[in-house]
């Protein structure tokens, strides 16, 4: 049941290899770890269930059964699972199926896994220890018989949708996606040191409060990172913004303040309360606006009407086809369409994401609606623009 040697690893793989499907999720501690890890794979094939223990075995034992092309890896949200295999390991993955979005496809809208098996079997999971620490160990029973639940009715589930998707003609285009989540490498996200001036411009902050956001959010974030942490652990972003903005009054009495609890306040509130210092009496701070010139302000406010209306195409288009809207094209997809601008199938093609089967079905249907937003303001330039790096 529980895998913690590579020779039982090894057995396992031996045995999976071969069945036709392994239905596979994974636990994490991205909410206890700053540098958040693999911590559990959990698999069921043909009634065999196992929970491999990757702090403890070599997971690249396990690449075989990833990598083949004969045997179909289940998961729901596969997207998030494949990212953190990936992390810890270098593992290329084929033959998937996704529950989520197979369910997203049937224009199902409540399609968490909770949802889908109560729906389809009339089961109410456990979610008790949905916010386990997964890192800790050892690993107590109890949590292990929560962790394969997760996988018990991937199976089930996905031959409840295949009779539907064959009938609907949907697989060849939900095989394209899947192929593309397979082949998806992960990028490992890093601490953006300009994150607070979103928070203030969201907080309406001033120019004062402004300088103690900045330093407060460095400094949590060096915090998090000496503490192995993640950053919500240490403080908030509203507690952040609260403080910023009484910044006086928080020297004063801090735990007046909602969020700095006894607790807070003897782990975190002199280094708190020496950052807002800092921050007040930052003379070197400074926020650039750049001028924007009225060429690129008519450019932006174009984008903006061409994302718009390709918003309004996509609820009519999933409307038609009996799907949810973000299944159709994705969010991110749509909007480097509208600052892409193309207007060929070609320029279409070449935008990174676009699948060959959303361009036969789409394809016309995207280049009709952004003439319809030419016809009514003439773009500038018929050079095809990338998206602002953000």
């Amino acid at each position: 049941f529980l895998i913690t040697e590579n020779g039982q690893l090894e057995k396992l793989v031996k045995d999976l290899e071969k069945r036709r499907y392994v239905s596979i999720d994974t636990e994490s501690d991205s909410l206890y770890s700053y540098y958040y890890k693999l911590c559990l794979v959990q698999i069921e094939s043909e009634g065999l269930t196992a929970i491999i223990d990757p702090f403890q075995t070599d997971m690249s034992i396990f690449l075989p059964i990833l990598k083949s092309p004969d045997i179909e890896k289940i998961f729901h949200s596969a997207q998030s699972d494949i990212k953190v295999i990936k992390l810890a390991f270098k593992a290329e993955v084929r033959n998937i199926f996704d529950i989520m979005l197979a369910a997203k496809y049937l224009g199902i809208k409540r399609c968490g896994l909770d949802n889908l098996v109560r729906k389809y079997f009339g089961v109410n999971l456990n979610k008790k220890f949905q916010k386990a620490n997964w890192g800790k160990r050892p690993l107590e029973i109890e949590l292990l018989n929560y962790a394969i639940l997760d996988v018990i009715y991937l199976k089930k589930l996905r031959d409840a949708f295949i009779k539907e998707l064959k009938t609907r003609h949907l697989l060849d285009e939900l095989k394209e996606e899947f192929d593309f989540i397979a082949d998806m490498e992960p990028v490992k996200a890093e601490f953006n040191s300009n994150g607070w001036l979103k928070i203030m411009k969201t907080k309406n902050l001033n120019f004062e409060s402004a300088k103690v956001l900045k330093h407060l959010y460095l400094e949590r974030e060096r915090m998090a990172k000496s503490m192995n942490i993640p950053p919500f652990k240490v403080i908030s972003e509203e507690v952040m913004a609260t403080l910023a903005r009484n910044a006086h009054e928080a020297l004063k009495n801090i735990c007046q303040y909602k969020g700095i609890t006894p607790y807070v306040y003897k782990k975190h509130g002199e280094w708190i309360k020496r950052t807002i210092e800092k921050g007040l009496a930052d003379k070197c701070f400074t926020i650039s606006y750049k001028a924007i010139s009225p060429e690129k302000k008519a450019h932006f406010e174009k984008v903006k009407r061409r994302q718009k209306k390709l918003r309004e195409w996509r609820r009519e288009a999933a409307k038609k086809r009996g799907m949810l809207s973000e299944v159709i094209i994705s969010g991110e997809l749509l909007d480097k369409i509208a600052y892409a601008n193309p207007k060929t199938l070609s320029e279409l093609e070449c935008i990174n994401g676009f699948l060959k089967s959303k361009l036969t079905l789409y394809g016309e249907e995207i280049l009709d609606c952004l003439k319809m937003c030419a016809a009514s303001s003439e773009f500038p330039s018929n050079k095809m623009v990338e998206p602002p790096e953000v």
